[in-house]
């Protein structure tokens, strides 16, 4: 059985063909990503841009004749926040089936942490210890405090990258006032996560995916250390490189970012961002350990998937 499946974030579309076995187990045929920024222009006004709009709906035609391709039996195409919170997210589905022949399902912002955490989890060994999950997508950012075995809370929360870029409009580099009132920013809004966060006390804070491989790459080309991300599902920060990064990000032009190793193009502007609510939420909680999963929200749908054959396998 083939299936694909489809990530339609706010900033990039995922696409990832597998075949699975009866035994649950799967082998990825095809894995290939679209940077769209679905948000661009009007994230900040919850409508899908024009150019943007059509950037999707092109990414989506291409992916289609993927799946073609490989003969997928399943789809399986959701969308996040840049299509949930838009005014014209539900036109974006009807184009999206139209002229992509794809079928699109709008998620909600539980069900995105809850299937961030079933993917983290097949990339990691949570164990019993208690740890932050990350994820900073373009719209929205998800929470979510966890050990290996249960989620003890989970939250969405209208911080993506791109929306607070849109925002705050910062400056280029950044200015320690423009820091000041998005750290006063993000105090208000994450007040409900401090709290939490004080009753469980998280030890380790995992990022998943995005902005997070951004910043271990970043520490790795500057080290030296590439290979230690190759096909790797998780990765160990040093905390001093990673605060080195910050800083260099933070005091840093469009311009530098651009010609910065390891740093993508489409997040020369958002990582800044992505960075200071980073290390916001580090400072607020205390939590003095860091690791990258690159595993994330489709892995969580692969393993959802997964369970169903095997309790298919079973029932016959």
């Amino acid at each position: 059985m083939r299936i694909a499946i489809i990530d339609c974030g706010t900033n990039t579309f995922h696409l990832l063909i597998v075949e699975f076995k009866e035994s649950g187990n799967y082998r990825v045929l095809f894995k290939s990503k679209s940077t769209v920024k679905l948000g661009q222009g009007g994230i900040t006004k919850n409508i899908i841009s024009a150019v943007p709009f059509k950037r999707g709906i092109l990414a989506l035609q291409q992916f289609n004749k993927r799946i073609i391709y490989h003969k997928a039996g399943k789809v399986i195409a959701f969308a996040t926040a840049a299509v949930r919170n838009a005014k014209n997210g539900e036109q974006f589905i009807h184009a999206a089936k139209a002229k992509a022949g794809i079928s699109i399902k709008l998620i909600s912002g539980n069900r995105e942490a809850e299937l961030i955490y079933k993917g983290v989890n097949q990339a990691m060994n949570l164990g019993q210890q208690t740890s932050l999950i990350i994820d900073i997508g373009g719209g929205s950012t998800e929470f979510i405090i966890c050990n290996g075995k249960k989620i003890f809370w989970r939250k969405s929360f209208p911080l993506g990258a791109a929306l607070l870029l849109e925002k705050f409009k910062p400056a280029d580099p950044i200015s320690p006032a423009e820091i000041q009132l998005l750290n006063s920013f993000l105090e208000k809004n994450l007040t409900s996560l401090f709290k939490v966060g004080l009753l469980y006390q998280p030890k380790m804070l995992i990022g998943s995916s995005g902005s997070f491989e951004t910043f271990a790459a970043m520490i790795c080309f500057r080290k030296g250390t590439m290979d230690s991300l190759f096909n790797k599902t998780s990765y160990r920060y040093n905390m001093k490189d990673y605060r080195d990064i910050h800083q260099q990000l933070i005091q840093s032009t469009s311009k530098e970012r651009m010609q910065m190793k390891g740093l993508v193009k489409m997040r020369v502007d958002m990582i800044v961002l992505a960075s200071l609510l980073l290390t916001f939420v580090l400072e607020k909680t205390q939590i003095r350990k860091m690791t990258l999963s690159t595993f994330a929200l489709k892995e969580g749908i692969l393993t959802e998937v997964a369970e169903s054959v095997v309790k298919s396998k079973k029932r016959k």
